[in-house]
C-alpha cells in the first residue's frame, strides 16, 4: 500500500498527478485545518471522475486541536485510473483536492511530420521519464494499427530498446511507408502511447519548383521568339509590297515617255 496525503488548506482546488505503473492498493489522504467556529466533526466523501462514490460519505472527527484527516484505500486496476476527489463539507461550504491517477505520459508529441525521401532510411524515436516493461511500435492503417515485427522483417525495420527510449529505423523507404507510426510504452497496468507522422517524398519532389520555373522560362522564351519571327515576317512582307509598287510606277513612267 501507499500513503498519499494532501493539505487542503494549502492546495485548495488543486490537482495532484500520481503516476501508476502497476495494479496496486493505494491510500489517499486529505487534511484540512483552521475551520471557523472550531467544530468537533465535519462531513467528508469521495468522488471519482466527478461522480460521488457510493457509501463513501462519513463523519470526520478532529485528530488534534486543529486538523481533520480523511483517508480511503482504493484498489487500483486499469479501469480504476482517473480523477479521485476528497471533499470536506462544513458550514454550507465545500473544500476539495483532486488526485489524478494515470500512467506516465510521453509529452514530446510532434504534430509536424518527419520528412524523408524514397530509398533513404529514417529514424523515429520516443522517450518517457519512467522506464516501461517493454516497448512496441505500430503503423496505423486508418482505424487499425499493425504491430511492427522487426525480427520478422529485418530488411525494412530495426528497433532499438534502451530503457526509457526506443528508436524505430525504417529502411529503404517507399511512398507506401508514409503514414502514422505509434510507439507504445508498456507498463504492467496500461500502455502509454505517442505517435509521429512520416512523409516520404519521391526524388523528383525537391526539383518540382525548379522544373516549374524552367517550364515558365521556356514558354516565355518561345513566345518571345515567335513574336520576333512574326515581326520579321511582317517587315519582309512590307518591303516586298513596297518594291513591287515602285517597279510598277517605274514601268508606267517609261511607257509615258
Amino acid at each position: 500500500s501507499r500513503l498519499l496525503w494532501s493539505d487542503i488548506t494549502t492546495l485548495l482546488e488543486s490537482v495532484l498527478e500520481l503516476e501508476i505503473l502497476k495494479p496496486q492498493k493505494i491510500e489517499l489522504s486529505c487534511i484540512i485545518s483552521d475551520i471557523p467556529n472550531n467544530p468537533t466533526h465535519i462531513i467528508g466523501y469521495w468522488k471519482k471522475n466527478g461522480n460521488e462514490i457510493e457509501n463513501s460519505k462519513q463523519t470526520v472527527y478532529k485528530v488534534d486541536k486543529q486538523r481533520f484527516i480523511f483517508k480511503r484505500i482504493f484498489n487500483i486496476q486499469v479501469n480504476d485510473l482517473g480523477n479521485y476527489s476528497c471533499i470536506f463539507s462544513y458550514l454550507d461550504k465545500q473544500e476539495q483536492v483532486t488526485f489524478l491517477l494515470k500512467v506516465p505520459v510521453m509529452k514530446d508529441k510532434r504534430d509536424k511530420p518527419i520528412v524523408s525521401y524514397v530509398g533513404d532510411s529514417v529514424v523515429l524515436d520516443c522517450k518517457i521519464k519512467r522506464m516501461p516493461n517493454t516497448w512496441q511500435w505500430y503503423k496505423s492503417n486508418g482505424t487499425e494499427k499493425v504491430l511492427i515485427n522487426a525480427t520478422a522483417d529485418p530488411m525494412n525495420y530495426k528497433i532499438l530498446l534502451e530503457k526509457n527510449v526506443t528508436k524505430l529505423t525504417v529502411l529503404n523507404l517507399t511512398e507506401e511507408d508514409a503514414g502514422k507510426y505509434i510507439c507504445s510504452a508498456v507498463f504492467e497496468i496500461k500502455s502509454s502511447e505517442s505517435h509521429v507522422y512520416l512523409k516520404v517524398l519521391s526524388l523528383i519532389e525537391p526539383l518540382k519548383p525548379f522544373i516549374g520555373i524552367t517550364i515558365e522560362v521556356v514558354i516565355l522564351v518561345t513566345l518571345i521568339l515567335l513574336y520576333e519571327r512574326y515581326g520579321r515576317s511582317r517587315n519582309d512582307s512590307s518591303v516586298d509590297d513596297s518594291s513591287g509598287t515602285d517597279g510598277r510606277r517605274t514601268r508606267q513612267r517609261n511607257l509615258v515617255h
